[in-house]
């Protein structure tokens, strides 16, 4: 069986994770979907959609499984997994999560790739991030943690914007596009946003012979982040920039670049993406890490483009793109015998 996709719901409090699920889960097309809630979330939801409870957990109206976490994520998907070979819970085909607003979604990410139990029966589908437009500058000067929800999300649904004054929303929708370029950004109004349009927001990762890469890359949103763009004076712990090189790498330097970059610098690399021309190969390799972890790299059966340069797009904290770049250019210069000499100039973390 294929792995069920997962859909994390983050977002800082009272941005409208609850409202958007609590639509959702009226749809339809959410049916055979396991909903689990963080029991600290801010808002529960609304329990005029409860059939019959199991335990931990309840079987709504529309045919969506609903639950709260009681410790261990890994505890809880076991728990449902064991509900359902049991007969006691409908099969379910799809997983959304959400998070408590304070919550830092990295390690939710972090759990999906390690955890072994886990790895071959789910899959990190999107990360979905609200923003509210009222409160949401305020929240993003005051709050790491809301920084980083907007740093790795796949999709901002940008809530309230119905309520907010006009010239507030234009300056947070500029503000996310400059933190966060890659992400697709939809203004929503009570949650109201379709299961469909939510997942057809997000390319799926690239698969050998897909043929979506660009999309899942989208490098174009990158081109305003380049050389002498600004951003906002609190949001300049984190910048997102893209790098490029127009010769091929050697396939042992870069892997020792990616391990000296994920070792040294991992915790501040929020998120990664890139498309890498090798020395003597004909054809590219897919990278993607997020913080410490790199995805396996997917090495594709021919360019998706007329464009054979090696390009990645960054969300970081605290990394110039001007020294991964730097380091990059290095890098291009070192024969494949040398490998194990390549430097990591510039990816030493400062004092």
């Amino acid at each position: 069986m294929p792995p069920v996709p997962v859909l994390l719901v983050t977002g800082f409090l009272g941005s409208g994770k609850s409202t958007l699920l609590n639509h959702l889960l009226r749809d339809p097309g959410m049916a055979q979907t396991a909903v689990i809630i963080n029991e600290f979330g801010d808002v529960a939801i609304d329990h005029l959609l409860v059939e019959s409870a199991i335990e931990n957990a309840v079987v709504l109206q529309s045919g969506c499984i609903c639950c709260t976490v009681r410790g261990d994520l890994v505890d809880t998907l076991d728990d449902l997994d064991a509900k359902v070979r049991q007969g006691l819970l409908p099969p379910f085909t799809r997983v959304a999560i959400e998070t408590t607003g304070l919550a830092d979604p990295a390690a939710l990410v972090h759990t999906f790739l390690t955890e072994r139990s886990l790895v071959e029966r789910f899959v990190l589908r999107a990360v979905v991030t609200t923003v509210d437009a009222v409160n949401g500058a305020g929240q993003l000067d005051d709050f790491a943690e809301a920084r980083h929800q907007v740093a790795l999300a796949d999709i901002l649904l940008l809530t309230k914007a119905d309520i907010a004054p006009a010239e507030t929303t234009v300056a947070l929708r500029a503000r996310l596009a400059a933190m966060n370029p890659g992400a697709a950004l939809v203004p929503v109004v009570e949650g109201a946003i379709s299961h469909k349009d939510l997942f057809d927001l997000v390319p799926d990762a690239p698969a050998r012979a897909q043929d979506d890469v660009l999309r899942w890359l989208n490098e174009q949103a990158f081109a305003s982040t380049r050389a002498g763009s600004q951003s906002p004076p609190h949001d300049t712990d984190i910048r997102a920039f893209a790098v490029t090189l127009d010769r091929p790498v050697a396939r042992e330097a870069l892997r020792l670049w990616l391990r000296a970059l994920l070792s040294l610098r991992g915790g501040d690399l929020l998120r990664m993406k890139g498309i890498v021309a090798l020395a003597g190969e004909e054809t590219p390799l897919v990278v993607h890490a997020v913080r410490e972890l790199l995805h396996p790299p997917v090495r594709l059966l021919a360019w998706p483009s007329e464009d054979h340069s090696t390009r990645l797009v960054v969300i970081a904290r605290h990394i110039e793109p001007a020294v991964l770049q730097a380091s990059l250019d290095i890098l291009v210069g070192i024969p494949a015998e040398d490998a194990r000499k390549a430097p990591s100039a510039g990816l030493t973390p400062p004092s």
